[in-house]
């Protein structure tokens, strides 16, 4: 694969109350009744607490913001539960009668810098207000898999819903710093609620390099699935990593064909992590975020060699 970078498309609206930091974990959704590239993403407030809101784009030139929205779609949950510090989407979901949207939540704690779960909204409206289906995790804490559960992606294949997530193992320290050590996992379920989680490790760190895997992507495709996703190493920030699979549990990576990396300078030169790709008119774009986790805004790249 090549892409080609487009720049950067979104940065902080600091004129907004919600929208002072950050623009993180763009999640692009084609509408073609609209003919818009609605690109769902979390900013947020002076004191770090993410909302969920949107930009529509022009699906033939991405570069030409046609609308953004002024206020959250999605707020902070109640205090006291899972996401009462802040909402990240991650997926969303056409079914017949609503749109699923699959978030990460996260609550600020003591002894470790956060918490940090996935949730569930969901829209019957044209994807501009989003309720809560719980105050609950959606997974929530198993026995072997304690730490975390987030950054879902969801597709229906099949008429079966599958997701691919982030498995928090444990915390470690990196520079003084402490982070969430991760994999990639997968779950099941049949209408999008409920799910089944399956014994089964898709990406796994590279013990020696890395320490976290997560935010997986997943296209399938003719030749089978295709998973982007982000890579953090310990001796370097994010990248993006690429891998293929014939049945989407046993994975094989490729991260050396991914095709794109950090810039010499600028706005994703540290960087560049939380790829989400869609092909919309037999173009293909990949949204992601640059330095510091999204705090420069999220860009775009086009695939010019697959």
């Amino acid at each position: 694969m090549k892409w080609e970078k487009k720049g950067i498309l979104y940065q902080p609206d600091t004129s907004l109350w919600w929208s002072k930091k950050y623009g993180m974990v763009p999640t692009p959704c084609y509408l073609p009744q609209k003919n818009v590239l609605r690109i769902f993403f979390a900013a947020t407030d002076e004191n770090i607490f993410g909302r969920v809101s949107f930009i529509d784009v022009n699906p033939d030139n991405p570069s030409q913001i046609i609308y953004c929205h002024p206020e959250p779609i999605l707020d902070i949950g109640e205090p006291g539960t899972f996401d009462d510090c802040g909402v990240n989407v991650s997926s969303l979901v056409k079914t017949k009668s609503k749109w699923l949207m699959y978030y990460v939540g996260y609550q600020r704690a003591f002894q470790v810098p956060y918490m940090l779960f996935m949730g569930l909204a969901q829209s019957s409206d044209d994807l501009e207000k989003f309720e809560r289906v719980s105050k609950a995790p959606l997974l929530d804490r198993k026995a072997d898999s304690y730490i975390s559960h987030a950054a879902p992606f969801v597709m229906q294949d099949n008429d079966i819903f599958k997701m691919w997530y982030w498995i928090g193992k444990k915390w470690v320290a990196i520079n003084d710093k402490s982070y969430i050590s991760a994999s990639i996992g997968y779950a099941e379920s049949n209408d999008g609620y409920d799910w089944i989680i399956k014994s089964h490790q898709c990406i796994v760190p590279n013990e020696e390099t890395e320490f976290s895997v997560g935010r997986p992507w997943v296209l399938k495709t003719e030749r089978g699935y295709r998973m982007f996703y982000s890579v953090r190493k310990k001796k370097e920030l994010y990248r993006i990593g690429y891998a293929e699979s014939e049945n989407g549990l046993d994975w094989i990576r490729k991260d050396n064909e991914v095709g794109i990396d950090v810039s010499e300078s600028g706005w994703d030169s540290e960087m560049i992590c939380y790829p989400a790709v869609i092909k919309v008119n037999d173009r293909t774009f990949m949204f992601y975020n640059g330095n510091n986790n999204g705090a420069t805004g999220f860009g775009y790249a086009e695939l010019i060699e697959n």
